[in-house]
C-alpha cells in the first residue's frame, strides 16, 4: 500500500454535502453535485462514503472502519481492495486527499 519513508495517504469526503444519495435495487445511486455525475455504488462503497470517510482516514482505517460496520475481520485481500477503491475514488473526485 505503501512504501518506507514515503507518507500514507489519508482521504475524506469533501465537506459541504457533496452527494445527493438515492436507493436502488442493485444498490446506490449516488449524484455528485460538484461535477454533475451520477455513479451506482455498491453496499460498501455507500458505507464508505456515507459514514467511514467524514473524517480522513489512510487506508487501513478506512478499511477497519467499514469492517467494523459490516461486521466482518479483514483481511490482507480487503484492505488491498480499500486501499485501490480509495485511490479510484480519488480519480473520480468523490473523495479528496488530505494532509496526513
Amino acid at each position: 500500500m505503501t512504501s518506507h519513508g514515503a507518507p500514507k495517504r489519508h482521504w475524506r469526503v469533501p465537506p459541504g454535502s457533496p452527494f445527493a444519495w438515492a436507493h436502488a435495487e442493485s444498490g446506490h445511486v449516488l449524484y455528485h453535485r460538484p461535477s454533475g455525475r451520477t455513479h451506482f455504488v455498491n453496499d460498501g462503497t455507500a458505507l464508505l462514503l456515507r459514514r467511514c470517510l467524514l473524517e480522513p482516514h489512510d487506508a487501513q482505517g478506512a478499511a477497519y472502519a467499514l469492517a467494523d460496520l459490516q461486521n466482518a475481520e479483514p483481511d490482507p485481500a480487503f484492505l488491498e481492495r480499500v486501499a485501490d477503491l480509495l485511490v479510484h475514488l480519488e480519480q473520480l473526485g468523490l473523495v479528496d486527499p488530505v494532509p496526513a
